[in-house]
């Protein structure tokens, strides 16, 4: 009777156990606990949203844009060399927002779009002479440029980085201030700020 009434005992207990174990849903919760992580970040309808400050003896200007764009959904911003305002010597930050649809997948689309782009620059330097790049740790394109305007002769350094939708495009241009332009350019690419919605579809 002892032997009957342990076995009973022992039965109850894994029938609770196999109750409790479950979680004590209704068995009705499909929803898969990765369900949230893989949907991805949100469509973008703008631009990514860049927070940048002047660079140490730059001055921000307002109202100035570039003169060629790659796409009109965009945001620049623009830095002079202190005291050059209006001058060859600054450094444009373009925000873009690509087209719905638009392919950034490989790197020879990326290329393919940028060379498209610089065609209509004036550039004297090959359309070739391009190559990969890192701007603060993610992978881009790097292109030089020359071209004169009036008298002087201009170059700039390019830089193109990409995240599904989203462009950044970083140029650093100068005439009579290289060494100031230069200085800044390599410390703004070493060290840029994305913004969270831009490493999201990054990551995504």
């Amino acid at each position: 009777m002892r032997r009957l009434t342990a076995l009973a005992t022992v039965a109850l207990l894994f029938a609770v156990a196999a109750c409790t174990g479950d979680g004590g849903g209704d068995g009705d919760n499909t929803e898969s606990p990765n369900a949230e992580a893989t949907t991805g970040p949100p469509e973008p309808t703008a631009p990514a949203a860049l927070a940048l400050e002047p660079p140490a003896g730059f001055t921000a200007a307002e109202g100035e844009d570039r003169e060629v764009l790659l796409t009109e959904d965009h945001v620049s911003h623009l830095f002079y060399v202190a005291g050059s305002e209006g001058g060859q010597d600054k450094i444009t930050v373009t925000s873009y927002l690509l087209s719905e649809g638009a392919d950034t997948s490989t790197y020879d689309i990326q290329a393919g779009m940028v060379t498209d782009y610089f065609s209509k620059l004036g550039s004297t330097v090959s359309l070739d002479n391009f190559h990969p790049t890192l701007v603060h740790r993610n992978e881009g394109i790097y292109r030089y440029g020359e071209k004169t305007v009036g008298d002087v002769e201009v170059k700039w350094r390019d830089y193109f980085v990409f995240a599904d939708r989203y462009l950044i495009n970083i140029t650093c241009q100068w005439d009579a201030h290289y060494a100031q332009v230069e200085a800044a350019c390599a410390d703004l690419t070493a060290s840029f700020p994305y913004p969270e919605e831009w490493t999201a579809a990054k990551a995504a």
